[in-house]
């Protein structure tokens, strides 16, 4: 091969192969996360990029690591804790700022009062209920910063209701418990909008047994709405297992999850989740 045509050569290899490693270059974000006013540390926040399924959860010390690829330098990250203000930054000014730490200030709610009759007021449940699931579907991660959630449509026939408690089927061969978040939801042309009620529910529950009741009366929550529950995997970075749990379901309706912070929810058709709430209406 004459000399010029071997020099051309090599200089295009090099160049495709300068390319193809800026490309798959990873982006590694680390920090953590406080609140404005008194600098603690706050868990288990949100951290996601919206509409691309990326996302992670802050540690129970607020700290997080989120390994992204070249082609997110110019996305906007999100930070979404309840009970605080949402930010969004530009990841690549988080990157040439160096920015480590990120401060969300507590938010200011005005709670629409709902009351309830006192008289004759009854214990109802709402949703599945059937205590034998009749389909199973497995919840599992890629990456250890993963959450895994699981939402349920609540149809409270537009009565003001108490919950009581709420009620899901989870099972697991290879851990005996888990951490998960309580979250509830507007009904938003028919998918989980935006965060119903401010509260942070957070629960280590067993996965052992199959049905689970978490009691929720002690947090005040009273609606007048139909809602989605959601069930937030929270993830533990020290002990990353891509299969997670099993959750039962029963034959007919919808069924909704997510797989990231903050990612888009998924509807499936031909099950729904076995989870119930125990109200008083």
């Amino acid at each position: 091969m004459p000399k010029k045509v071997c020099s051309r050569f090599v200089l295009v290899l090099l160049l495709l192969l300068i390319g193809s490693t800026t490309y798959g270059q990873v982006l590694q974000l680390k920090g953590v996360v406080k609140t404005a006013e008194k600098q603690e540390a706050i868990p288990y926040v949100n951290i996601g990029i919206k509409k691309k399924n990326i996302g992670t959860a802050t540690r129970p010390d607020g700290s997080f690591t989120l390994n992204l690829k070249e082609e997110n330098r110019h996305d906007t990250l999100t930070f979404s804790a309840i009970g605080y203000n949402e930010i969004s930054l530009p990841i690549s000014s988080i990157l040439s700022s160096r920015m480590s730490e990120f401060d969300l200030s507590e938010k200011i709610t005005t709670l629409r009062e709902v009351v309830i009759s006192n008289k004759a007021s009854k214990i109802k449940k709402f949703g599945t209920t059937s205590r034998n699931p009749f389909l199973y579907g497995s919840a599992e991660t890629v990456h250890s910063e993963d959450i895994s959630e699981l939402g349920k449509y609540i149809n409270l026939n537009n009565k003001a209701s108490e919950i009581i408690s709420a009620t899901v089927y989870l099972r697991s061969i290879k851990r005996d418990s888990a951490s998960f978040r309580i979250n509830l939801y507007k009904n938003v042309a028919g998918m989980p909008g935006e965060r119903l009620i401010e509260k942070s529910i957070i629960k280590r529950l067993p996965l052992t047994q199959g049905w689970v009741t978490i009691p929720l009366e002690q947090y005040g929550l009273v609606v007048d709405e139909d809602f989605f529950l959601g069930i937030e995997y929270l993830p533990e970075h020290s002990n990353h297992e891509k299969y997670i749990f099993i959750y039962g379901a029963a034959l007919g309706g919808s069924f909704y999850s997510r797989k990231a912070s903050l990612g888009n929810w998924e509807k499936g058709v031909g099950g729904r989740l076995a989870a119930y709430v125990t109200v008083r209406q």
